[in-house]
C-alpha cells in the first residue's frame, strides 16, 4: 500500500467523521490556506516540513483551530501534525500548529500566541499536565474552548473535553499479555513506567497493576527492580500517592536513553537467579526497544517478554524480528479524527459526545475514549498492515509469519540506507523517496543506520539479500562505508552516494550532492562582504571530522577567507592550527584535518555551544567586540550564536549557517543568525531518484563534475545552492514554497 493511498484513506476517514457537523454549518468566513506554524523560539532543534502542498482555492470555513503538540523530535507528533493539517484544511477550516519542544514555558507562549491570532478552539497535548493548567486557563479566559489531546490537563476547570484512548485499558492489555505468557511460579518481573509529570503514566500503571497484582500475590511473578512495588504488592487498589512512589522508582521519563540506563542498572544490581526467563512491563514502544536491547545483551537473560504501546514502525519491526513481544495499537488516525470532530462541534455551537469522564483533580472532564488493540506476531499483519496503519513495504520479514503481500509489477528494486531516524531531515527524505519511487512503480526498501557504521553494513547486506539493483547510501562515516559499498558492488548493485561521499573505494558509481565547496565559499563570502577595516576577530567552526562534507565546506570557506586573513582583514581567535597555516591558500587534507580537529562541532548543538563558550572564556575582551563567525550549519549556528549573544564583551556578530532549517530562518528574521545556505533537499531527492532510475533502465546519469574520494574520481552533477539572509529570505524561502509564510513571525 502506497503512502499516497494511505494518506487518502486517512483523509476519507476524517472527512466522513466531519460530514455530520459540516452539513449543519451556518456558513463562515473566508480564509486562505494556512499550513502549520512552527514555534519560533525552539531554535536549538532542527525542524522539517512535509513537501509543501499545492496552493488550493480558498474555501468557506467556520473557524480557526489552534493546536499545540509537545515536540517535533518524535515521529508520532510529526505524523499527527500532518494528519491534523490535511484533514482540517480539506474540510475548509483554518489551523495553526505549534510545538512546545518539551518546555512548558514555550507551551504557554504558544497558546498565548494562538489566542492573539483569534483561535476559537485549542487542541493541546500538555508537556506537563499540571503546568499546562495556566495555558488552558488563559485560553478559557479568552473564550476559547479547550480540548486536552492524548494527555489530560490537570488541576483546573478550564478543560472542556478530553480526547484520549482508554489509558487504563492500555495498561491492562500490556499486563494481560504478560499474564497470558507466564506459567508456573517465581517468574522474574521488571516494572517500568512513563514520566511522573504525565497523568497517562499513572493511568497506564493503574491498569497494569490491577491485572498484575493478583498474579504477584499468588506467586506467579516476583518483582525484581522496585522495593516500593514490593512493599505494596499485597494491595490491589493503590492511591495516586502510592502509585507515585512506585513510578518515581521505575520512571523512564518516556526517554530511550533513560530507559536503557535504568534497565542496565537494574540488571547490574540483580543476580543471575533474578534473570533467566523474564517478564517486563515497558510503558511504550521507545522505552520497550531500549529495555529490550539492555536485556538482550545480558548473558544471564535466557528470554524475555516485553510490552509496549503506540505501534511505532521501529517496534513493529522489532515484533516481526522477535525482539519485542507486543505493542498496543492506539490508532492515532482515530484519535485525530475524534479531536477534529470535537473541535468542529464546538465551532458550530454543539457539544461532542461523552461516554466517560476523567477527574483531573478539580473537574470531571467529559471524554469518549477510543479503543485499543494488543498486537503481536499473531495479528501484526491484520492489525497493522491490512488496516493500512503502516504499509508492508516499510518492513522486512513479514513473509516468515504468513502469506506475504502480493508483489507489485515493477521494473526494479531500490535500497536506501539513511543515517538516522533521530533527525527530522532524514524522516522527510524517507517520505519523499518512498512516495516518489512507489508512485513511479518501483519497489523501495528504506533502512536507517542510527549513527552506527556496523548497522549500516548490516543494512546493506540485508538489502543485497532482498535483491536490490541500486543502492542509495548516505554514509555515517565516509571511510567506514567503503565496506558496505564494496559488498554491494560485488553483488552487482549500482552504488549512489547520497549527500555524503563514500571514501577510499572504487565501488561508488555516482555521487548526488550539493556543491559543498560552493556552500563553504558562500558562507565565507558573506563574512568578507560584511567586514570592513582590519583586525576583525574571526572564529572558525567546522563539522564532523568523519564526514567528507565537513572538509569540502571548510575547503570552500578557506579559499575565500585566507586572502583576507593574510591581508589583515580578519584575525583568527580560536584555532592555533589555523593561525599556523594562515599564510597558505591551498591546504592538504591532513592540514585541514588538523584545523578541523581543533574546531569540530561534530554537527552537534551542545558540542558547538560548549566549544563556543570555551573559546569565549579563553579569549579577552579585546578578542571580541564586533566578531565574525564561520559556523558550518544551522543547528551549530544557532548554538554558537546563543553563546556569543550571551557574552557581554561581544558587541555584535555575523554568523553563517546552512540548510535553511525553519528554526534558523526564524533566527534570520529575528536578527539572531546572519545567513544560511539553502540546499533544497527536494531537488537532491529528485536527483538521486533520477540517477537510480537511469541505472535501472540501463542508462548513465548525467555528469557535470567529479569528486575524488581518495581512490577514484566519482561522477556527479551537484545541485546549486543559494545564500539567504534578510534581504532575500522571502523570495528564496517563502515564495519558492520551501517553507510556508505561516510558519514564521515577523516577516512583515
Amino acid at each position: 500500500m502506497s503512502k499516497k493511498y494511505f494518506r487518502t484513506l486517512i483523509m476519507l476517514t476524517v472527512l466522513f467523521v466531519l460530514a455530520a457537523f459540516v452539513l449543519t454549518a451556518c456558513g463562515g468566513q473566508q480564509a486562505a490556506e494556512t499550513p502549520a506554524a512552527e514555534e519560533p523560539t525552539t531554535a536549538e532543534e532542527p525542524a522539517t516540513a512535509e513537501e509543501p502542498a499545492a496552493e488550493a482555492p480558498a474555501e468557506e470555513v467556520s473557524g480557526l483551530v489552534g493546536i499545540v503538540l509537545p515536540t517535533r523530535d518524535e515521529p508520532r507528533w510529526i505524523q499527527d501534525e500532518t494528519r491534523f493539517r490535511d484533514a482540517l484544511e480539506a474540510a475548509g477550516y483554518q489551523v495553526e500548529i505549534l510545538f512546545s519542544q518539551g518546555d512548558s514555558a514555550i507551551e504557554l507562549s504558544n497558546v498565548e500566541q494562538l489566542i492573539t491570532q483569534g483561535i476559537q478552539v485549542l487542541i493541546l497535548t500538555p508537556q506537563d499536565g499540571a503546568a499546562a493548567a495556566a495555558a488552558a486557563e488563559a485560553a478559557h479566559a479568552a473564550g476559547v474552548k479547550v480540548i486536552a489531546y492524548d494527555r489530560l490537563i490537570l488541576n483546573t476547570d478550564a478543560v472542556d473535553y478530553y480526547v484520549t484512548f482508554d489509558s487504563i485499558a492500555v495498561g491492562a492489555a500490556q499486563a494481560q499479555y504478560l499474564v497470558d505468557h507466564a506459567s508456573g511460579s517465581g517468574n522474574p518481573l521488571y516494572l517500568y513506567a512513563g514520566a511522573a509529570s504525565d497523568n497517562n503514566a499513572f493511568l497506564f500503571f493503574e491498569g497494569a497493576w490491577k491485572v498484575l497484582q493478583p498474579k504477584i500475590a499468588d506467586g506467579t511473578f516476583v518483582i525484581k527492580n522496585s522495593s516500593e512495588a514490593v512493599a505494596l504488592q499485597d494491595k490491589l487498589d493503590l492511591t495516586r500517592d502510592e502509585m507515585g512512589q512506585i513510578i518515581g522508582q521505575i520512571t523512564t521519563n518516556w526517554d530511550f536513553n533513560t530507559a536503557k540506563s535504568l534497565a542496565e542498572s537494574n540488571l547490574t544490581a540483580t543476580t543471575a537467579a533474578d534473570k533467566g526467563d523474564v517478564f517486563i512491563l515497558a510503558p511504550n514502544d521507545g522505552t520497550a526497544r531500549a529495555i529490550a536491547d539492555a536485556f538482550a545483551a545480558d548473558a544471564d537473560v535466557s528470554s524475555y517478554i516485553v510490552t509496549g504501546q503506540d505501534a511505532e514502525e521501529a517496534s513493529v519491526q522489532y515484533i516481526i524480528d522477535g525482539k519485542q513481544s507486543m505493542t498496543v495499537l492506539k490508532d492515532v488516525r482515530t484519535l485525530v479524527a475524534d479531536a477534529i470532530a470535537a473541535a468542529v462541534a464546538y465551532l458550530q455551537g454543539n457539544t461532542p459526545p461523552e461516554t466517560n469522564t476523567y477527574n483531573n483533580g478539580v473537574a470531571d472532564v467529559p471524554a469518549k475514549p477510543s479503543e485499543v488493540i494488543a498486537v503481536d506476531q499473531s495479528n501484526v499483519q491484520a492489525a497493522i498492515i491490512d488496516s493500512g496503519y503502516w504499509p508492508a513495504s516499510d518492513f522486512t520479514g513479514l513473509d516468515t509469519m504468513g502469506e506475504a503481500p502480493a508483489a507489485e509489477e515493477v521494473s526494479g528494486l531500490v535500497g536506501i540506507v539513511l543515517p538516522t531516524r533521530d533527525e527530522p531531515r532524514w524522516i522527510q527524505d524517507e517520505t519523499r523517496f518512498r512516495d516518489a519511487l512507489e508512485a513511479a512503480g518501483y519497489q523501495v526498501e528504506i533502512l536507517f543506520s542510527q549513527g552506527d557504521s556496523a548497522i549500516e553494513l548490516s543494512n546493506v547486506e540485508q538489502l543485497i539479500t532482498q535483491g536490490i539493483q541500486v543502492l542509495i547510501l548516505t554514509p555515517q562515516d565516509g571511510a567506514a562505508a567503503a565496506a558496505a559499498a564494496e559488498a554491494a558492488h560485488a553483488a552487482g548493485v549500482k552504488v549512489i552516494a547520497y549527500d555524503r561521499l563514500i571514501l577510499n573505494t572504487d565501488a561508488v558509481d555516482y555521487y548526488v550532492t550539493f556543491d559543498s565547496i560552493a556552500v563553504g565559499a558562500a558562507q565565507a563570502q558573506y563574512l568578507v562582504d560584511h567586514a570592513s577595516g582590519s583586525g576583525n576577530p574571526l572564529y572558525l567552526y567546522a563539522g564532523a571530522a568523519s564526514d567528507n562534507n565537513a572538509f569540502l565546506f571548510f575547503e570552500g570557506a578557506w579559499k575565500v577567507l585566507q586572502p583576507k586573513i593574510a591581508d589583515g582583514t580578519f584575525v583568527i581567535k580560536n584555532s592555533s592550527e589555523a593561525v599556523a597555516l594562515q599564510d597558505k591558500l591551498d591546504l592538504t587534507r591532513d592540514e585541514m584535518g588538523q584545523i578541523i580537529g581543533q574546531i569540530t562541532t561534530n554537527w552537534d548543538f551542545n558540542t558547538a555551544k560548549s566549544l563556543a563558550e570555551s573559546n569565549l572564556t579563553a579569549t579577552t575582551a579585546a578578542d571580541k567586540g564586533d566578531v565574525f563567525i564561520l559556523a558550518p550549519n544551522d543547528g551549530t549556528a544557532r548554538a554558537i550564536a546563543d553563546a556569543f549573544a550571551a557574552d557581554a564583551d561581544v558587541s555584535s556578530y555575523i554568523v553563517t549557517g546552512q540548510d535553511a532549517e525553519e528554526a534558523s530562518v526564524q533566527y534570520i528574521i529575528d536578527g539572531k543568525q546572519s545567513m544560511t545556505v539553502l540546499k533544497d533537499v527536494r531537488t537532491l531527492v529528485a536527483d538521486a531518484i533520477a540517477a537510480a532510475v537511469a541505472y535501472l533502465q540501463g542508462n548513465t546519469p548525467p555528469e557535470t563534475n567529479t569528486y575524488n574520494n581518495g581512490v577514484i574520481d566519482v561522477p556527479a552533477k551537484p545541485s546549486e545552492v543559494i545564500a539567504v539572509d534578510k534581504e532575500n529570505v522571502k523570495a528564496a524561502i517563502i515564495d519558492s514554497g520551501y517553507w510556508p509564510a505561516e510558519d514564521f513571525t515577523g516577516l512583515e
